[in-house]
């Protein structure tokens, strides 16, 4: 028996829904194709043009380039291993050309004179002396040829010291974020301090390196791999450069940590002939005792970052006598009551660590 006439032509406009059905899917899935095909082809494009750039740096002519680009990623914790791609055994000779080079200076406390204990001068007009804060604290932008940062200046010496995460210090425990450590132990300003234990960049951030002092205790005792430190005395001298756990004693050091190398000592540069451009963070000293904390973003499309050299060249601007290198990179950071004052490596919060600078 034949199907009645309005069956048939049921049949025939599913059958061309269906089809329709079956047309828009196959160019739906085309078009993704195509979009896909579209993506990595310009990712490899990237990649391949990156590649191409990075070899012109690490393998061109020019030395200095090569050395400065080496420098800047062997000092990140995510990308130290793209120089090993192109140099392979250079990679050593390279970083040796950017060593810093050592002083054996010792800090000459008698260039300091703490102007926060001496009696006002009246006799200077008010629109030409230090303005400073309600806190003490003077805040200014610092800004170079590749970076932008903040220097924050500290009228009194004796309210910079260092503030710790919980204790003991010990990779079984993370360590604070700065503002943590600068909330729990009262202060109103912070910045990162020394060097940590942060191994292939997974650490807790609980485990300090180096001589760690804090209100004349020691908390952590001297290494060989850091064995550079800023410290003040007493007398809210800072002293700077390869200082042993007796010498410290011995000079009566309050308050420290280590990492460098020593930027300026005595009012002398040390030389520096690291190319590389990061995040850079620093503590010095003026001649009056006011205190210099430095911070310099990197790694920025608005702040590529600062060589070492930048950083003693910004000391020396702001009139230091002696200043240190601290740890920088992605623990370059400021807060200033609630406020953090650069833009630092992190989106919203700062990495755990276990030591900072704070001012009370």
């Amino acid at each position: 028996m034949s199907k009645p006439k309005g069956s048939q032509e049921l049949s025939l406009k599913e059958q061309e829904r269906l089809e329709r059905r079956r047309v828009r899917r196959k160019w739906h899935f085309g078009t993704f194709r195509h979009a896909l095909a579209v993506i990595f082809t310009l990712l490899a494009f990237i990649i391949a043009t990156v590649i191409m750039v990075a070899g012109q740096y690490f393998l061109g002519p020019s030395q200095a380039a090569s050395d400065k680009l080496t420098q800047t990623l062997h000092q990140s914790s995510a990308l130290k291993f793209v120089p090993y791609l192109y140099l392979y055994e250079h990679v050593s000779e390279a970083l040796e050309r950017g060593k810093p080079v050592s002083s054996d200076q010792v800090t000459d406390s008698s260039l300091v004179q703490v102007a926060a204990r001496q009696p006002k001068n009246y006799d200077v007009p008010g629109d030409e002396q230090e303005q400073f804060d309600e806190n003490g604290i003077r805040l200014e932008d610092v800004v170079g040829a590749t970076f932008h940062g903040y220097m924050m200046i500290v009228q009194d010496p004796s309210r910079v010291s260092i503030g710790t995460c919980t204790l003991p210090f010990s990779e079984n425990h993370a360590g604070k974020r700065v503002d943590e450590i600068m909330r729990d132990s009262g202060a109103i300003a912070v910045m990162n301090g020394g060097a940590f234990h942060d191994s292939n960049g997974s650490g807790t951030g609980g485990m300090a390196e180096g001589l760690v002092i804090s209100g004349g205790k020691v908390l952590k005792h001297g290494s060989k791999t850091y064995n550079t430190i800023a410290g003040f005395d007493e007398n809210d001298i800072l002293h700077v450069g390869v200082i042993s756990e007796d010498q410290a004693k011995k000079l009566g050091i309050r308050d420290a940590c280590a990492f460098g190398p020593a930027l300026i000592v005595n009012g002398k540069p040390t030389v520096s002939n690291d190319k590389g451009l990061n995040p850079r963070s620093a503590i010095g000293q003026r001649a009056d005792g006011a205190v210099l904390m430095l911070v310099i973003d990197g790694r920025q499309s608005n702040s590529l970052g600062a060589t070492l050299a930048d950083v003693i060249e910004v000391m020396l601007d702001y009139g230091a006598v002696n200043a240190c290198n601290m740890d920088g990179g992605s623990s370059t950071i400021m807060y200033y009551g609630e406020e953090k004052i650069n833009d630092g490596m992190t989106i919203s919060v700062s990495r755990r660590m276990p030591t900072a600078w704070i001012v009370k």
